[in-house]
Formats: structure tokens, sequence, C-alpha cells
């Protein structure tokens, strides 16, 4: 695998690890439970809440785990990208990045988990009742996203018939 090839997941990884580390520790040094601050106003509201679970709250109370659960879906997802890596179809630079924001998210709550046995949440909307989540959260699903629509265009080349191409 080439170098350039590597950066594309890592760079996300790294920049979605390093943004979750540091918003967890200023929500946990800045933040008081039971007090809500607006962040957007409207919009967002950051209010601290600690979770045991996973997605949802899923397993709450259950650490060990929802932990092994955790670890057992970021091996499965490195896993996913070095063997497509490794195939005749190669994933494209948009999976690439997606994957690396799953990874980084992924691994933000994994080490909150082992570091203190609970993920901090904090992140909270304001104009629907939806758990409060945090940059970890947003960005596996940003990450889902990407790795959904890279896959859907890649496809979409796939299947273009280049004996039709300018043949119209």
């Amino acid at each position: 695998m080439r170098l350039s090839r590597i950066l594309f997941p890592a760079v996300p990884f790294a920049c979605v690890l390093i943004a979750d580390i540091i918003s967890k520790l200023a929500a946990n040094n800045s933040l008081q439970r039971g007090i809500s601050q607006s962040f957007i106003p409207g919009f967002i509201q950051l209010t601290i809440t600690r979770n045991t679970g996973i997605a949802f709250g899923i397993g709450k109370g259950h650490a060990h785990i929802t932990t092994l659960i955790g670890l057992v879906i970021f091996a499965g997802i490195l896993w996913w990208l070095i063997s497509r890596e490794r195939s005749a179809e190669p994933l494209s630079r948009l999976e690439l990045a997606g994957a690396g924001c799953i990874l980084g998210g992924a691994l933000g709550n994994i080490l909150d988990r082992v570091l203190h046995g609970e993920v901090t949440d904090f992140l909270e909307f304001m104009f629907i009742s939806f758990p409060v989540f945090n940059v970890a959260d947003v960005m596996i699903d940003v990450g889902a996203g990407l790795v959904v629509i890279g896959t859907l265009l890649a496809s979409r080349k796939r299947t273009v018939d280049p004996d039709r191409v300018g043949n119209t």
C-alpha cells in the first residue's frame, strides 16, 4: 500500500481522535452535571453526562461488555479496511477518509471506556429529544456517511459501460 493510500484514513483518524480527546477534556473541566450551557442558541447546548452503554445507551451498566463490543467492531472495521486495500477493488479516497473518521471516533470512545469505565457525552440537541452525544459519535456518523457515499459513487463508476460513454 502506497503512503498516500495510508494517509487518507490516517489523517482523519488522528484529527478525529485528537478533537474527541480535547473536547472531552474541555467538557469535563468546564461543565457541571445538571447545568446546561447554550452553545448554538436554539440548536445545541452543552450538557455533561456519562454513558456506560453504547449507541443510545444500549448495554448501560455493562462497561466491560460494551468495551469488548467496541474493540471487536474497531478490529472488524480495521480488518475490512486492510482487506479491501489488498483486494482487486481497493477503497475510494472518500471511503478511506470515512473509515478513518469511524476508526478515530471508535477509538476515542474505547479510550474513554478503558480509562474511565464510561463515555463522556456533552452535545445535546435543543430542538428534538435525542440522546446526548460527543464528537466521536458525530464523526462515526460522518464517516459512515462518507463510506456509503463513496461506495455508491464507486459502484456507479464501475457499472458505467466504457463502450457506451460518449455514444449516446
